[in-house]
């Protein structure tokens, strides 16, 4: 016996073919002639009906009526389902996904809750919202529901009346209900009438009635059409159920076709028919029975199922290809269907050690030298075997492992040791450590250490362990080559990121976008040091950028001295790392040049030292300070202090009703603003700057 099967979303297809027992006379050339042909359809779903993932689409731009929307989307998640998933899309002048498909009905009612009225109407980009998230997210065994609470109106963004064509094409129902005065009745019966969803023209218990239920589902296909095609050389005897049509093609193919309004969820149908040769060789002529039919959602698929079916071609490959007793043998089937329309359904391993496997791609250890020999035999879904395929696997000996990893030097302070394996510091010794490594068949006898990666060993021994000084920062490449008593080698490679003993820190601050201050403007520098090992004293020197006055705010313990440009600070301490005493702050403030043309831009140049360890390194950090005579005209209004008549930069980046204030009395008089380049302010310009003032917002951000 021959069995093929198909299946798709909701429908499974199977056949199988096996000779006759009433042969009758003998056949042609010695082959049988009548065989048995039996087609099972079956309905695919969950037993108790398909589930729903619903979205629901509230438009909350400024035409819609919210609040109503809200009050019918409570009523309506109420009565969703346990089973069912819900995922919130809003829409106004742009879309979105408020709440993504899941079952936490607590987590959607308060989104909806939040939904906010106001802005355009940008329909197709919410509806295409909608749709990306049934078909990424939703479940394939699930009805797919979009309920659009909106007038139907759109004014921004997509163009949303294609999206009833595409919904139906994908197997998407939506149900449009009218919210708000202004309802385009048009656009959403056609939704409605597109997709074989509901239409309603205002929320009401009608509509709530009318959609609870009206996507259970427990039909898993309809509209069925089994086509099996004979070829030349095979003729039709009988069949049960008679099929609804049979004749003879053009190419001298048989059709015979049934025809089945709708198959339930678990429902089975059989059509068994006998077929007849009567041309040697037509048992090995290809053929095909189709099934074309629409899902439980509506969407057009079909099945295609071959008929003839010779037995599959076994043939694997192995990784790796010289395998040693350490390796996993990866095997990979490679197996073939001789006529291209089967499945390999079973495969049967033997390792040539005893071992087998029914997996199709096994994994295989040999613990011991040797040749062996591998067979693998294959079965295909209609179950036809193949012949034996074998190869010679040659396992190997096994090369070492290298283990490479950092250890503190043990000290009085186990804390401290531990803390320096974990973060390395320039200058401080630590311990590399490849105790971790070995060898399955021999000793290592041999560890070859190259400090910096430069492919040159550096030190060679024959203990684990050795100790190692990075003299410099950053991040160092050890490379570390462990070798057996037969001479075979492994690597290990570990990137070691050795701080710098002092970490620094610039951080600048001037108040208005850009870095940048106005003239005479006053800048804010914050110096933060931090000893990652112990330094005995330190000093730190700052040039900046001439023109720019230099005051001290905080030193914290440190001597100052102002050398024309260059700043120095002193400090007599021992800095231990790790303690109270580890870090300071030093803070100092950069006043601009009095007259700027346009923009004027510095740099800040740090340098910190010590003698014990010795060290020289640059301050990181923030570098560049600048001032400016033109700024934005909400940054001037913003910033503008109305009882001293002038500009402060700190003053924030929303705008006061005194401020507003002063730019109405600007806007009247048609005075020049400070700081803009004499600009006036126009009447657009002002309504930004009362919206500004009445939203609260930053003026550095777009207006809501």
């Amino acid at each position: 016996m021959s069995w093929t099967a198909a299946a798709a979303q909701s429908v499974s297809v199977s056949q199988t073919v096996e000779w006759s027992e009433n042969q009758g006379a003998a056949g042609l050339d010695g082959e049988p002639r009548l065989a048995d042909v039996t087609l099972l359809l079956e309905g695919v779903g969950p037993v108790s009906g398909y589930p729903i993932d619903y979205v629901l689409l509230i438009d909350t731009s400024a035409t819609s009526d919210v609040a109503t929307a809200k009050a019918f989307a409570f009523d309506l998640i109420d009565r969703f389902s346990g089973g069912d998933r819900i995922a919130l899309v809003s829409y106004a002048t742009t879309a979105r996904l408020e709440v993504p498909l899941g079952y936490d009905r607590t987590t959607l009612k308060m989104a909806v809750g939040d939904l906010e009225p106001g802005g355009k109407s940008a329909l197709g980009v919410a509806m295409q919202m909608a749709r990306r998230q049934l078909l990424d997210s939703g479940r394939e065994d699930a009805m797919l529901v979009e309920i659009l609470l909106s007038d139907g109106q759109s004014n921004t963004g997509l163009d949303p009346s294609v999206e009833g064509e595409i919904a139906a094409e994908v197997g998407i129902r939506i149900v449009s209900v009218g919210i708000g005065n202004l309802i385009n009745r048009s656009l959403l019966e056609g939704f409605a009438a597109q997709t074989e969803g509901l239409f309603y023209s205002y929320p009401s218990d009608q509509a709530l009635l009318g959609i609870d239920g009206a996507f259970d589902v427990d039909i898993a296909a309809s509209d069925l059409r089994i086509e099996k095609r004979l070829p030349r050389g095979l003729g039709y005897v009988s069949a049960a159920p008679k099929p609804s049509e049979v004749k003879t093609l053009s190419d001298g193919m048989t059709s015979i076709v049934w025809r089945i309004a709708e198959l339930e969820i678990g429902q089975r149908i059989t059509m068994d028919m006998v077929i007849e040769a009567y041309e040697a060789g037509a048992w090995s002529r290809e053929a095909e029975s189709l099934l074309t039919y629409a899902d439980f959602r509506g969407v057009v698929g079909s099945i295609s199922i071959p008929m003839a079916n010779w037995p599959p071609m076994a043939w694997f490959e192995y990784e790796p290809s010289e395998p040693t007793t350490s390796d996993i043998i990866e095997f990979s089937d490679r197996s073939e269907d001789t006529n291209g329309d089967d499945e390999i359904a079973e495969w049967e391993w033997d390792f040539g050690d005893g071992d087998v496997s029914l997996e199709q791609n096994p994994r295989h250890r040999y613990p011991e030298q040797g040749t062996y020999e591998v067979q693998l035999t294959v079965t295909d879904d209609r179950g036809a075997r193949s012949v034996v395929y074998a190869t010679d696997v040659v396992v190997g000996n096994t090369p070492p492992f290298a283990s490479l990893s950092t250890r503190g030097i043990e000290t009085d302070d186990a804390d401290e040791s531990i803390r320096t394996a974990d973060q390395p510091r320039a200058g401080v010794e630590i311990l590399l450590d490849a105790s971790g490594s070995y060898d399955l068949d021999n000793a290592i006898e041999w560890y070859l250490w190259d400090f910096d990666g430069d492919g040159t060993v550096d030190k060679t021994t024959e203990t684990p362990e050795v100790a190692h000084t990075f003299d410099e920062p950053g991040m160092h490449h050890v490379l570390l080559t462990v070798v057996d008593a037969e001479g075979a080698r492994a690597t290990a490679e570990k990137a070691i990121d050795v701080v710098a003993t002092v970490t620094t820190l610039r951080t600048i601050e001037t108040g208005i976008p850009d870095d940048s201050t106005i003239a005479a403007g006053v800048v804010d520098v914050r110096l933060k040091l931090k000893a990652n090992a112990t330094v005995n004293g330190m000093s730190i020197t700052e040039t900046i950028p001439a023109g720019w006055t230099f005051t001290a705010v905080e030193n914290d313990g440190a001597t100052l001295r102002e050398n024309g440009q260059t700043i120095e600070w002193l400090f007599l301490d021992k800095f231990l790392p790790d303690s109270a005493n580890s870090g300071r702050e030093i803070r100092y403030t950069l006043t601009a040049p009095a007259t700027v043309s346009e923009r004027l831009q510095g740099t800040i140049v740090g340098k910190l030292g010590s003698s014990s360890p010795r060290m020289a390194q640059t301050v990181s950090g923030e570098d560049r300070v600048a001032a400016t005579s033109v700024l934005p005209l909400p940054v001037v209004i913003s910033r503008w202090d109305v009882e001293a008549g002038g500009i402060d930069p700190y003053l924030g980046e929303t705008i006061a009703f005194d401020q507003i204030q002063y730019a109405v009395s600007l806007w009247l008089s048609q005075a020049t603003v400070p700081y803009t380049a004499d600009k006036v302010i126009p009447l657009a310009t002002m309504l930004d700057l009362i919206a500004y003032w009445l939203t609260g917002s930053s003026v550095h951000d777009p207006l809501p």
